[in-house]
């Protein structure tokens, strides 16, 4: 087991660092690639909750949101209101063989994958914008893997145990160690702007946010009763078992390095 995710790493990760080093369309292309698997994953593991997401809808509201935010450079405000009076309107017109619970389904599905995944052509739209991605990838990938390990070798205290009875509080604080460390080395290197401090605040983030998504989609999981997503992913299950950290990792690191770069 512990092969083939260290395989699929290995083969995985220098594609999305090509990708957020090239930027513009490269970027735009896997993140829509990552999005389809994702949501085709989250739209299936929702059905198992007697739901029917509309998928070609779905699919569509991600398709928008990526092509909104490359010309935009930016998550437009009106965003929200332009998805939710469209997914209303299809409603309207297919009354009464759209259920309330699957258009929320499919509306959550637009907004956890499709907006959150946008987020990562952002980030490399800011100033130090590539260097700030690829930090975001290493931070998300070293919280992981700092957490897997330190949980393996010194978990004794399993804080949710009915969400996510693996994770541990040594993951937790192993995960976040590790995530300090990576920033504070790394970090002046890929965003020099940035001090030891916002660099720490940044990891700190990272990591909370990181882990907080892993524990949404354990959420979502236990709910539709499944182990994994899916199983495309040797050793790693599916594109939404690999992704869910960086689903709030996106968004937190966006605003952060608004709020903090220099205009």
């Amino acid at each position: 087991m512990l092969g083939t995710r260290i395989l699929v790493a290995l083969v995985g990760s220098p594609l999305l660092l090509i990708a957020a080093y090239l930027g513009e369309w490269w970027l735009s292309l896997l993140v829509a690639m990552l999005t389809f698997f994702c949501l085709k994953e989250f739209y299936s593991l929702v059905s198992r909750l007697k739901l029917k997401p509309l998928l070609p809808v779905g699919f569509l509201g991600c398709v928008f949101v990526l092509i909104i935010t490359y010309l935009n450079r930016d998550m437009a405000s009106w965003l929200g209101s332009g998805l939710s009076v469209s997914l209303l309107v299809i409603f309207l017109i297919f009354f009464p063989r759209i259920g309330i619970g699957d258009l929320a389904a499919t509306l959550l599905g637009i907004w956890y994958i499709g907006v959150s995944l946008a987020y990562l052509p952002l980030i490399r739209f800011l100033p130090y914008g590539m260097g700030g991605l690829i930090l975001t990838f290493l931070l998300t990938w070293v919280n992981d893997t700092g957490a897997y390990f330190s949980g393996r070798l010194f978990g004794r205290y399993h804080p949710w145990p009915n969400l996510s009875p693996g994770k541990t509080l040594a993951g937790v604080f192993g995960g976040l160690i590790g995530t300090i460390i990576l920033a504070l080395v790394l970090g002046p290197l890929l965003i020099p702007v940035l001090n030891k401090l916002l660099l720490i605040g940044l990891a700190t983030l990272v990591s909370i946010a990181a882990q907080a998504g892993d524990l949404i989609e354990s959420g979502f999981k236990r709910k539709a009763n499944i182990k994994d997503s899916g199983d495309i992913l040797l050793g790693h299950g599916g594109f939404l078992d690999r992704f869910d950290s960086l689903l709030l990792v996106a968004p937190v690191v966006y605003y952060y390095l608004v709020f903090f770069l220099p205009t």
